[in-house]
């Protein structure tokens, strides 16, 4: 068997290959751009938001049915890119986690407490045999009283940041550099602000005007802390003044 060749070692999860490479763990990675869509979550002075694409994969389904945002406590969101299913399992029991914190210690769980976590149970599969890592992506967003806005990605080998700006899926990478150069000129993006960089980079990494049906905002801010997503009239509003400041 050649060193440079994966075969046998991507068989199990708890094998290196002689490169020191987990070919499974690299397959979960590969299996979070197998919904085609595009996540991008940005953190300004006192919001935070993440805009990602909706599709529709058949004209039978109700539409208001599709999404990829959910709730996880009363002040923390959270989207998720990748496989369906494994995408609404680690939704729950993100919920549960946040649930019995909030049970044992009398008050909501922190938003880096749950990104640990959930990134602790991630590398825990990477270990297991009768495991398998989950191909999915969580991006998290929170207001912390004291911290301002916060975002934390946590990916299936089980690493966690905190992120001023991040994006996940298929477009990860012309995203994430269009935000690295909006960044790296000015930080103090307000509330507007902050929700129209994120569809910008949506857009950049997308080649295409995105239409208000087509893309789900979710929002946190220090005026309104609870989890909230922007309705299509709202989208279209920041859509529109894009539109005109180009």
């Amino acid at each position: 068997m050649s060193r440079g060749s994966s075969a046998g070692f991507d068989r199990h999860i708890t094998i290196f290959s002689p490169e020191g490479r987990v070919y499974q763990v690299e397959y979960a990675f590969k299996a979070i751009n197998s919904t085609n869509l595009t996540a991008v979550a940005v953190k300004g002075v006192d919001t935070a938001v993440i805009a990602i694409q909706k599709r529709v994969p058949d004209k039978l389904i109700v539409s208001d049915s599709v999404t990829s945002v959910y709730q996880l406590s009363p002040t923390i969101g959270c989207a998720m890119i990748g496989m369906i299913p494994d995408s609404k399992f680690q939704v729950r029991r993100a919920q549960v986690e946040a649930a019995n914190w909030k049970y044992e210690h009398g008050y909501n769980m922190p938003i880096e407490q749950l990104a640990r976590r959930m990134a602790d149970l991630n590398q825990f599969y990477t270990q297991n045999a009768e495991m398998r890592s989950l191909g999915a992506a969580m991006i998290l967003i929170s207001y912390d009283d004291e911290d301002g806005p916060q975002v934390f990605r946590v990916d299936p080998a089980g690493y966690y940041r905190g992120m001023r700006g991040v994006s996940v899926g298929v477009k990860q990478q012309p995203a994430n550099s269009f935000l690295e150069k909006r960044l790296k000129k000015k930080l103090d993006y307000d509330h507007n602000e902050t929700i129209q960089l994120a569809l910008e980079s949506l857009q950049a990494a997308l080649g295409i005007d995105v239409k208000a049906p087509e893309v789900e905002v979710v929002v946190v801010s220090k005026s309104d802390k609870s989890f909230r997503k922007l309705t299509s009239d709202d989208v279209d509003a920041h859509l529109n003044a894009i539109a005109e400041r180009d």
